[in-house]
């Protein structure tokens, strides 16, 4: 039997761990990108009067993210929506009108579940209301800016729950 030189060995177990990968599908995410400072209002509606009136109604201050995001329906339709986050609340506004369709407080919020995948699926956890499923390509945005929002409201960490 042939012994492999130490070069051969580990370009074996690179090609072993890739083909894993590829088969299985199961790349994590980096924790590092938890990090990165984020551009926060994607669609500018902290300009926007009509917005504006929204928040001075619901006693709130400021727009910390904003951008299209698509919400899949209990039945497992999927539908794009503007998810913006204030500095008290969630809205969920119509793409081609600005027109409130759900609004949730973040302090009724119990938890967050995300995938470790980059599948971008995340659930915002509701008690008192439904949970929402959604996807987007800026999840790990979302979820910084809800665990911040969070924080600042309620001085508790919001629980992000990532199971495997």
């Amino acid at each position: 039997m042939a012994t492999l030189t130490e070069e051969e060995d580990v370009q074996e177990r690179e090609d072993q761990f890739v083909t894993h990968q590829q088969r299985w599908a199961t790349k994590v995410r980096r924790r590092s990108s938890e990090m990165k400072s984020f551009v926060s209002d994607k669609l500018e509606l902290a300009d926007n009067p009509k917005i504006t009136a929204i928040l001075n109604k619901n006693g709130e201050n400021m727009v910390m993210f904003s951008d299209v995001v698509v919400k899949v329906s209990r039945r497992g339709r999927l539908r794009e929506w503007c998810m913006m986050i204030t500095d008290g609340s969630l809205y969920l506004l119509e793409v081609n009108s600005i027109k409130v369709q759900h609004r949730v407080s973040l302090a009724d919020m119990s938890h967050i579940s995300a995938s470790l995948l980059p599948d971008n699926f995340f659930i915002i956890h509701v008690p008192a209301d439904q949970d929402r499923l959604f996807i987007s390509a800026r999840k790990t945005e979302i979820v910084t800016s809800l665990r911040i929002t969070y924080f600042d409201m309620t001085k508790q960490e919001l629980y992000i729950l990532c199971p495997n």
